[in-house]
């Protein structure tokens, strides 16, 4: 019998208030915040590391483990960290982030910490490779991994599933791996069955899901960080991209992660409710789907 399908609310989809480009917390409090996720049915939650420094400003992290726990919120995922392969004065920035990913990894039970490499102009692959392994090894001591979030070229200097996981399989490190997000691979052109003919098996995994426009966007930042749309609401061919993920392996929660100018506006309650109900409409057709062709083909 499958396992029920676990959805993941991240961030920037429950932060009603937050601004991508502007002041990056939520406004309301964490623990209604946990509250009103799990009552949609939510079971993973993800914090940003802006947000997770107003967070404890009130709660510490022993207290937002205890909130988490009591609420049924057991997937958790804590970002975003860029700059970690720079070697000027951004590095110092970036390394007080990568302390508070770190111990908020470890004391929350993070199932990975997330980075990315937007606004890379000083690493390529080599450089950031060596980067990569000395981040896992810090994370591997505090018990999470560490994903890979592969952009597209405009953001990004490893632009591609073979630059992503050549970076994670040079480092050697059993808890590095790649976050999928679902628009960056339509954006990118990468048909979904490249998940399973390039990624190996062993590599961890994260997965989020939103949806969109097929047509190339004429703004590509301002069509990420302010044009997403909730699962089913546009294009996307969000079933093949989850029965690639599935078939690789991938047995974790699905993310949703959607940044809408509009959505953001909305009240909390209507946030976390229509993105559970839409995400688990379009992820539970995919599942049925991808479970019947197995049958067929067993």
């Amino acid at each position: 019998m499958a396992s029920p399908i676990q959805l993941l609310g991240s961030f920037w989809t429950l932060a009603v208030g937050a601004e991508p480009w502007g002041d990056q917390r939520c406004l309301h409090d964490f623990r209604l915040r946990v509250q009103t996720a799990a009552a949609a049915g939510f079971t993973g939650m993800g914090f940003w590391h802006t947000d997770l420094r107003e967070i404890l400003t009130k709660y510490s992290l022993v207290e937002m483990k205890h909130i988490l726990d009591d609420h049924g919120i057991t997937h958790i995922e804590v970002e975003w960290l860029l700059n970690w392969f720079c070697t000027d004065q951004r590095r110092v920035a970036s390394d007080e982030t990568r302390k508070l990913l770190l111990d908020a990894a470890e004391a929350l039970g993070a199932r990975h910490i997330k980075i990315g490499d937007l606004g890379n102009d000083c690493a390529a692959v080599a450089q950031m490779t060596e980067e990569f392994a000395l981040l896992c090894r810090q994370a591997a001591q505090r018990g999470t991994n560490v994903l890979f979030e592969m952009l597209p070229a405009h953001f990004s200097r490893a632009p591609s599933l073979d630059d992503v996981f050549a970076i994670c399989s040079g480092a050697g490190a059993r808890n590095g791996g790649i976050m999928l997000d679902n628009l960056h691979l339509q954006r990118t052109g990468t048909p979904p069955d490249d998940i399973v003919r390039k990624i190996g098996r062993d590599v961890p995994l994260g997965v989020e899901i939103n949806d969109g426009m097929l047509a190339t966007p004429v703004d590509l930042p301002d069509s990420v960080v302010n044009k997403r749309l909730l699962p089913g609401d546009g294009e996307f061919a969000i079933g093949a991209f989850l029965h690639a993920v599935w078939t690789q392996g991938y047995a974790g929660p699905i993310g949703v992660e959607v940044l809408n100018q509009y959505i953001r506006k909305w009240p909390l309650e209507t946030v976390a409710t229509e993105a559970f109900a839409k995400t688990r409409q379009v992820v539970s057709a995919a599942r049925e789907k991808w479970e019947a062709a197995r049958s067929q083909h067993a």
